[in-house]
C-alpha cells in the first residue's frame, strides 16, 4: 500500500516537481535512512515529502522546498524561495529548515524566524560572496552550482557563525547566523566552497567508489590529528579535509592575484593562504597520517600526496634564496606571508 500510494503521488507531480524530487537533499536523506535501516523499505517518509496530508493543515511544499502552497495556513497564498545564482534555493522557512537536531551546531535548538531585514542581509551577503567567487575562480563556482541544491540558513542568538554539510543529506549546506556581522565576507566565501566540495566528494563516493574500501577494516577509535586544525578527527573526515583545504587554498591564492583588494582584504587573504597551506607543509606525507588506521582506496592516497607535492613545490619555488632568507614564524602561527 505504501509503495502504491508513493508511486501515485510521484506520478501526480509536474515535470518541474519531478526534477526537484530527484535533486532534493531531503529525498536523498530519506532514501539513505531507508537503505541503512536494516528493515524492509516502508517509503512513508517519501510519501510525506511527495504529498502532505491536506486534511491536517500541513504546508504543501515541493520536494526541493523551494515552493509552497497555503503557506503558514493562509489559503491561496503561494511562497517561492529566493535563489542564489539562479539555481540554489536559499531556505529560510521550510519544514526542512525548521527541524531541530541536537547533534548539529546549526540545527541545535528551536527554529527562530528571521526578520525581514535580517533575511535581506542574509541574501545580500550570499549574493556578494558568490559573485566574487564567480569572478575569482569560475571552476569553484561551478562546483558550488553543480553540487549544492539548497542553502539552509538558521539563526540562534549568542551562537558563533557556523557551517556544516552531512553525508546523508547530499546537496545541502547548513549555515548559522549569516546575518551577524561576525560572519565575514571572507568566511562566507570559504564556507560556500568548503561545504560544496564536501557535497562533491560525497556525491563522488556514492556514485563512483568510497574512499574507505568496501569490506575493508577501519579502526573505529582512530583519530589522526588534522595538520590544519590540530584536532583529532576520524579517518574519512581527514581524507575529505585534504581536498577541501586544497580547494580553499587555491581560492585564497587566486584572490591574492587580484589588484583590487584593499589592504585589509589582502592581509586576510594572506592569513587564509598561510593557514590552509600549513597542513600540506607539515613534515612527512599526508597519506602516512592515515594509512595505519584504515583500508583506503590507493587512488585517494595518491591524490592526497599529489596535492601535497603541488603545494610544497609552489611554496618552495616562491621562497627567496637562502642567503636572503629572513627568520620567519611557523606557518601554523597564521602570520602573514610566506617568505
Amino acid at each position: 500500500m505504501e509503495v502504491q500510494s508513493t508511486y501515485e503521488a510521484f506520478e501526480a507531480l509536474s515535470a518541474r516537481e519531478r526534477y526537484a524530487f530527484f535533486l532534493s537533499p531531503a529525498v536523498f536523506s530519506e532514501l539513505f535512512r531507508e537503505g541503512t535501516s536494516g528493515e524492509a523499505p516502508r517509503l512513508r517518509g517519501l510519501r510525506a515529502l511527495l504529498k502532505p496530508d491536506d486534511t491536517s493543515g500541513q504546508e504543501a511544499w515541493d520536494p526541493l522546498f523551494s515552493q509552497a502552497r497555503n503557506y503558514q495556513g493562509e489559503p491561496g497564498r503561494h511562497y517561492e524561495a529566493p535563489r542564489l545564482g539562479d539555481s540554489i534555493v536559499v531556505d529560510l522557512v521550510s519544514p526542512f529548515c525548521r527541524r531541530s537536531d541536537l547533534t548539529s551546531p546549526v540545527f541545535f535548538g528551536d527554529w527562530v524566524p528571521f526578520t525581514q531585514d535580517e533575511g535581506g542581509v542574509v541574501l545580500d551577503k550570499l549574493r556578494v560572496a558568490l559573485a566574487e567567487i564567480d569572478a575569482t575562480a569560475p571552476t569553484l563556482s561551478r562546483i558550488i552550482r553543480n553540487y549544492t541544491r539548497v542553502l539552509i540558513v538558521r539563526k540562534r542568538e549568542g551562537a558563533l557563525p557556523a557551517s556544516e554539510q552531512v553525508s546523508d543529506e547530499v546537496g545541502a549546506i547548513r549555515l548559522l547566523n549569516v546575518h551577524e556581522p561576525g560572519y565575514t565576507h571572507e568566511q562566507l566565501m570559504d564556507d560556500l566552497i568548503h561545504e560544496s566540495v564536501h557535497n562533491f566528494l560525497s556525491t563522488y563516493e556514492f556514485l563512483e567508489h568510497p574512499f574507505l574500501l568496501a569490506g575493508g577494516s577501519t579502526d573505529p577509535d582512530a583519530r589522526p590529528v588534522s595538520p590544519w586544525s590540530m584536532r583529532p578527527i576520524r579517518v574519512l573526515p581527514f581524507l575529505h579535509a585534504a581536498f577541501v583545504y586544497f580547494a580553499i587554498l587555491h581560492y585564497a591564492m587566486r584572490r591574492l592575484e587580484k589588484g583590487s583588494l584593499t589592504d585589509e582584504a589582502r592581509a586576510q587573504a594572506l592569513r587564509q593562504r598561510n593557514r590552509y597551506a600549513s597542513g600540506f607543509l607539515m613534515p612527512g606525507s599526508l597519506s602516512a597520517y592515515v594509512k595505519p588506521y584504515a583500508d583506503i582506496d590507493p587512488r585517494v592516497l595518491h591524490a592526497i600526496d599529489q596535492m601535497q607535492a603541488l603545494v610544497r613545490r609552489r611554496f618552495t619555488r616562491t621562497a627567496p634564496p637562502r642567503s636572503e632568507a629572513r627568520p620567519h614564524p611557523s606557518p601554523l602561527t597564521h602570520k602573514e606571508g610566506f617568505p
